[in-house]
């Protein structure tokens, strides 16, 4: 399966609960980030990208937890990374981590 881009996330999409965390957390770094939604291959997730200055990468899983790479880090390195399990804690976007 390959990567497809659009435009925008939309909300309406399968991965809709993904999106909504990945800009949840991309508004807690930019004001205003314009996004473009990659979904990624064998079910890993989406990648939301602001490719403007000082942008970057977020990869959310399915089970929520996310990386984000800054924008000078390749899609296919930032991939690869969180496809080997590499992930930002939420303190890293300000949020505390909850506990069970």
């Amino acid at each position: 399966m390959t990567a497809v881009a659009t435009t925008a996330p939309d909300p309406s999409t399968y991965n809709s609960r993904l999106v909504a965390v990945g800009r949840a957390l991309f508004a807690k770094l930019i004001d205003h980030p314009t996004l473009t939604l990659v979904e990624l291959p064998d079910g890993l997730g989406v990648c939301l990208v602001h490719a403007a200055r000082g942008g970057g990468k977020i990869y959310v899983a399915p089970d929520e937890t996310v990386l984000f790479v800054g924008s000078a880090v390749t899609h296919e390195a930032g991939l690869g990374a969180f496809r080997d399990g590499m992930r930002t804690p939420l303190e890293k976007f300000g949020i505390e981590a909850s506990t069970p």
